[in-house]
């Protein structure tokens, strides 16, 4: 599992340069910044093994209108 995907699985807040996550009733860091990327830490680590990945949303396509085509305009001779 990703960091992103960690991130979005127990819905962490992003608070200084570190992603927080509330588990049991305690604030736990899950990530943080280490030069220019998010990195899990020990205990976020632990948390990927046990938590599914968030499903993705699905999107419906709307259906579309069906019309009848218009009769042809008849042309004057």
């Amino acid at each position: 599992m990703t960091v992103d995907e960690l991130i979005k699985a127990v819905n962490a807040e992003l608070v200084a340069n570190k992603a927080i996550a509330r588990v049991n009733d305690e604030r736990v860091v899950v990530a943080r910044v280490v030069g220019d990327k998010m990195v899990l830490t020990a205990e976020g680590e632990e948390l990927a093994k046990l938590v599914k990945p968030a499903p993705a949303p699905k999107a419906e396509a709307p259906k579309p209108k069906i019309t009848k085509a218009a009769a042809p305009a008849k042309q004057k001779s």
